[in-house]
């Protein structure tokens, strides 16, 4: 599956689609609280985890984009994971037709910048890639600042506050770039 899935270089990560043999690693990162609390506010089971993984490799084939695993080139290490999602959310502002970016780094390499340098890849194929959609959006925890200004950097603009399973969050949009 994940053969179809483009592989995407930066200058310091690689954006591989999900494998069957990045789960250990996966399952361990998602089992920690600090990386939860502002996604699903608590750590993942293994057996969750294992329903994450398939749902982010599921998207790729169903809907043409979906969520990558992210490495460190120098060490092949799991980092984290940055992609695309329609997960049909009951939300108001709507975020229907748009493609909503999502991104996470394991607590071990949070500060390095993992995070908006795996973003801008996604955007940027997500731009070339995009072209009969008008916007991306993404939505973040009211208190989540690093994730904001990580939004910021990559040019998503604050929309509106909402609630979501009992969350306050902040919708972004960002505008598809033309690609040509």
């Amino acid at each position: 599956m994940s053969e179809s899935i483009p592989v995407i270089d930066t200058e310091r990560l690689q954006l591989k689609g999900p494998k069957v043999e990045d789960f250990p690693a996966f399952a361990a990162m998602w089992a920690r609280p600090e990386l939860t609390r502002e996604i699903t506010g608590k750590p993942l089971t293994e057996e969750e985890a294992w329903t994450r993984l398939l749902r982010n490799a599921g998207l790729w084939p169903l809907v043409g984009y979906g969520y990558w695993h992210v490495f460190e080139r120098n060490t092949d290490a799991l980092v984290g994971q940055v992609g695309f999602a329609d997960f049909h959310r009951n939300l108001t502002p709507s975020l229907r037709e748009m493609p909503e970016i999502g991104w996470i780094i394991s607590p071990d390499h949070q500060g390095k910048g993992y995070a908006t340098e795996a973003a801008r890849a996604a955007i940027r194929w997500g731009d070339a890639n995009f072209s009969e959609k008008k916007k991306m959006c993404c939505i973040i925890g009211v208190e989540n600042t690093p994730s904001i200004c990580i939004a910021e950097k990559c040019g998503f603009s604050f929309i509106a506050s909402a609630h979501y399973n009992g969350k306050a969050i902040n919708v972004y949009h960002r505008p598809i770039a033309p690609h040509g």
